[in-house]
């Protein structure tokens, strides 16, 4: 998420960067903090407990080989409620307390990359006033650090290494009614489809439903070996790597243009058929991408992180959680000729080897493998996470369900497309949230091609 998300995230949110690549120097995050205008007054912190202590069995919780690939950060997101209005915030809390107690490895604490103790020390919750309308924060088409304001671990939190827990919450109060939440989980702990899970059981508790328990996929061991990345890729040398500034801004592209964007793809004559939408904007967005660089004779890849619950031999259920997806990998050796439907039959060919897989922890493997393969070839990658399709939208605390949500990618370093379907009322679309360099990002944006088929936001 994130540098890959979910995903599909990417999760999902996927995020699909190596983990050193995503680790930032805290202290120059929280400096250019300081320097963003101050939009928000801290009304109170709390620590929220579990309602019942976890179950000596359930103490421990191995984390899995995708869990230690997926980023060390925490993935923050917000949810905007128009209708909110002084509504009961201990009630919230109480019900904050009683999901916990079956999300019991986000009121733990990391032990180190392969384990969560869960102790039950709790989430934190922040109570914020923002000195700020809600519409200037929903209708943002360009993402920038005012959003961090809404919350919690905003500044790239390292797990493990700035904040050892694996979630935590913030309520949000605009002037003139309406308010956020914001959830930020340790992308250690789960991916997009666990987010989205824990926060429509934690909704579904408030309003006084009874939701289904979750189940927790956790590791057979924590023995596994730690995967050795070479030493250019090691966290020491990405500190010191100079950093990048990159820019995040949303596109808009209605179901009509992308159904014409699909039959340009099936209409390319080949044997592929029918695109999805998802397969056909993942392609469309990466050939853009990669033309920001013309000239450059770096190979590139496609890092398509894909959701495997229900869709492998390994037998994962479809409501499990933590961190169940797949990278699928598209090399091109020559950005210069990238044809849409062959980055498409590239990413269906990588799926159904996925779905030949009969161990969870195959797929991690597969992951390294892939990794160090691209780290070898010095291959320049873009990361895709989907949530398409996932109930971002249904979310309900009883204050009716939100006008618009967001993945703060703020902490991302590299190249990664976000998408999701575009808010109700219509819906009617995919939302593209894209993560460039600065230079390549002013490019992207004028993409002839790009503008054909994205709507002016």
């Amino acid at each position: 998420m994130y540098n890959c998300i979910c995903t599909t995230f990417s999760i999902y949110l996927c995020v699909t960067c190596i983990v050193a690549s995503m680790m930032n120097k805290v202290m120059t995050n929280i400096q250019r903090y300081v320097r963003i205008r101050k939009l928000h007054t801290i009304i109170s912190r709390e620590t929220i407990k579990p309602s019942f202590p976890t179950p000596l069995h359930l103490k421990t919780h191995n984390l899995s080989l995708i869990d230690y690939l997926s980023p060390h950060l925490h993935v923050p997101w917000l949810f905007f409620f128009e209708n909110y209005n002084n509504e009961d915030i201990n009630k919230l809390k109480k019900s904050l307390s009683k999901s916990l107690t079956h999300y019991y490895p986000f009121a733990g604490r990391l032990l180190g990359p392969q384990t969560i103790e869960c102790n039950d020390e709790g989430v934190e919750f922040v109570e914020a006033s923002i000195h700020s309308s809600l519409d200037e924060f929903i209708r943002k088409r360009y993402q920038d650090e005012t959003l961090d304001q809404l919350v919690p671990n905003a500044l790239g939190c390292i797990v493990n290494k700035t904040s050892p827990n694996t979630a935590a919450v913030q309520l949000s109060y605009f002037l003139c009614g309406g308010a956020a939440v914001g959830v930020s989980i340790s992308h250690m702990a789960g991916d997009a489809f666990t987010m989205l899970s824990f926060v429509n059981h934690w909704a579904t508790i408030t309003r006084g439903g009874s939701p289904l328990s979750p189940t927790f996929f956790t590791s057979s061991t924590s023995n596994y070996k730690i995967p050795e990345f070479p030493i250019e890729f090691s966290i020491a040398a990405q500190e010191e790597a100079p950093k990048l500034k990159y820019a995040t801004r949303r596109f808009i592209f209605p179901n009509s243009k992308l159904s014409a964007l699909k039959n340009k793809i099936n209409a390319m004559g080949t044997r592929l058929v029918n695109p999805t939408r998802v397969e056909s904007l993942t392609s469309l967005l990466f050939k853009c991408a990669a033309a920001t660089k013309p000239m450059s004779s770096q190979p590139i890849s496609l890092n398509r992180m894909v959701n495997v619950r229900g869709k492998t031999n390994a037998n994962i259920p479809e409501l499990a959680l933590g961190n169940l997806y797949a990278m699928v990998t598209t090399k091109i050796m020559d950005s210069s000729r990238i044809e849409l439907n062959e980055v498409v039959t590239s990413m269906r060919k990588g799926i159904m080897e996925v779905q030949g897989v009969r161990e969870v922890e195959d797929i991690g493997k597969m992951m390294v493998n892939a990794w160090l393969t691209l780290m070898r070839d010095h291959v320049r990658t873009y990361g895709v996470s989907s949530v398409c399709r996932f109930p971002l939208y249904q979310v309900d605390f009883g204050w009716g369900k939100p006008v618009r949500v967001m993945l703060r990618s703020g902490g991302i370093e590299g190249n990664v497309f976000v998408l999701m379907d575009t808010p109700p009322p219509s819906g009617d679309g995919i939302e593209a949230t894209v993560h460039l360099e600065e230079k390549e990002m002013s490019v992207f944006q004028e993409d002839k091609e790009l503008q054909r088929y994205a709507e002016d936001d």
